[in-house]
């Protein structure tokens, strides 16, 4: 029972485990976020408007997903402050359903440039909406 009760806490934010002699005692921190967040791994495509009032877009791969914002994969991303329209491609369930397209508008909070590790996208940009 010990072992499915550590499990569960494993993905709560914030938990300390401290083992007490042949007991545990399990301390919940108060979690650092407000919503869940989900991981998701599906087509995303984004535009928005460069300081020039030029029209700019790109493609990439969410990571995760909340209801208020996501991180999304991409060679290249638009700038921190930069308004945006996201689209977001679920499969439907049932799968007959096909792809069921979610757009957002949100607001570029971060931008993360890694340098590409063996043709995988490292670089990306967290998004609030």
């Amino acid at each position: 029972m010990t072992f499915l009760l550590l499990s569960v806490f494993a993905y709560v934010p914030n938990v300390q485990v401290e083992r007490l002699g042949r007991g545990c005692l399990v301390s919940l921190g108060v979690p650092a976020r407000k919503t869940l967040r989900f991981l998701l791994q599906t087509a995303v495509t984004f535009r928005w408007t460069n300081g020039n009032g030029e029209s700019r877009q790109g493609e990439g791969r969410s990571r995760d997903v909340s209801e208020h914002g996501a991180f999304v994969f991409a060679p290249s991303c638009p700038p921190v402050g930069a308004s945006l329209v996201l689209k977001i491609d679920l499969e439907g369930i049932p799968d007959e359903i096909g792809l069921l397209p979610v757009e957002v508008e949100g607001e570029v909070l971060r931008v993360e440039q890694c340098p590409a590790e063996r043709g995988m996208l490292t670089s990306g940009f967290a998004v609030q909406y």
